[in-house]
């Protein structure tokens, strides 16, 4: 199982079908994607000034590379690495992406897949007929 952080807005909890247009899941882990297209991955997500340090980061690698003579393999070994950091971090770096956009981590939810655990969330959320931060729930 999959370990998953819901994120939504405050406003969007006034309704079921609300919730289910703007609320994110993140899953929680290691995120391939981020490792295998780091900075699209970032620019996907909207994650720009994660983007920008990424940027900065790589810029100042290549730079020292050039100044000190590094050899092409010793720099592909710290690029390779700011990636593995990347992919390690990224989905929490997401998070708090959501965070600043206002969206607050509201659930931890599993599944397998996210849209099972998605289904789970939502289901939950019906049953209830209400969310916890906001009272009751409209049809």
């Amino acid at each position: 199982m999959k370990l998953y952080t819901v994120h939504y807005r405050h406003e969007d909890a006034r309704s079921v079908a609300a919730l289910a247009e703007r609320a994110i899941l993140v899953r929680d882990g290691f995120s391939w994607p981020a490792l295998a297209f780091g900075p699209v991955w970032l620019a996907w997500r909207g994650m720009w000034i994660v983007l920008a340090f990424y940027v900065a980061v790589m810029l100042v690698v290549a730079a020292a590379a050039r100044l000190f003579g590094v050899p092409d393999g010793a720099v592909l070994v710290v690029s390779t690495a700011v990636n593995l950091v990347l992919a390690l971090e990224g989905n929490g770096l997401y998070r708090w992406t959501l965070e600043r956009r206002r969206y607050h981590e509201r659930a931890v939810v599993t599944g397998a897949s996210l849209a099972e655990a998605e289904e789970r969330f939502f289901a939950g959320r019906a049953a209830l007929g209400h969310d916890m931060a906001s009272g009751p729930l409209e049809p």
